[in-house]
């Protein structure tokens, strides 16, 4: 076989997969790995807020006694993407390892000029101190099947209260796309 034949082969096959993947009925997936999306009632992607983050630490200290508090904060104190309770997502980044062990839907702490979730806490007196890191913490139920050919669809397993969200890589909360829900 030619290095002509096998390019004429590869384009061939290229051009069936994009031919595929453009067709009616074809889900659309997002165009980044690990890049979410809100999937609307005639299957299109809806882009959620993408938001970088950064961590701040607040501290109370008292005579004998301290506290820490390592939390990310962001502004403004509501997502301008609004969804629907029952909503259902997409994430790019189909692999050999389990979805959940990579994703995480998040309920943020909302108030009128910010949007924040603990990371850390620390506690500590003379007498000694401890330390909690949860980072399931406002993690929302959720499932996940194949959707398309590189993608999941992420579907939460209740339907969301009204509040703010964000879609995150785990251990990666510095880079989370954001939504709102509303009361109905």
């Amino acid at each position: 076989m030619t290095a002509t034949h096998t390019a004429l082969k590869l384009a061939a096959f290229v051009t069936i997969v994009l031919r595929a993947q453009n067709e009616p009925g074809t889900p659309v997936e997002p165009k980044y790995i690990n890049g979410f999306g809100a999937i609307d009632a005639d299957g299109k992607v809806i882009e959620l807020e993408r938001t970088t983050v950064t961590f701040h630490t607040k501290s109370k200290v008292l005579p004998g006694y301290a506290s820490v508090k390592m939390t990310t904060e962001f502004k403004p104190g509501h997502s301008p993407v609004r969804l629907a309770p029952n909503i259902q997502f997409v994430v790019r980044g189909r692999a050999s390892i389990d979805p959940l062990s990579r994703y995480e839907l998040k309920v943020l702490k909302g108030s009128k000029d910010h949007r924040e979730f603990v990371m850390n806490q620390y506690h500590g007196s003379i007498l000694g101190g401890s330390g909690t890191s949860n980072l399931d913490e406002g993690a929302v139920a959720i499932r996940f099947e194949e959707y398309g050919v590189h993608s999941y669809r992420i579907t939460p397993a209740q339907s969301l209260a009204p509040g703010e969200y964000a879609l995150a890589v785990r251990g990666m909360p510095s880079e989370l796309y954001c939504f709102g829900v509303d009361r109905p």
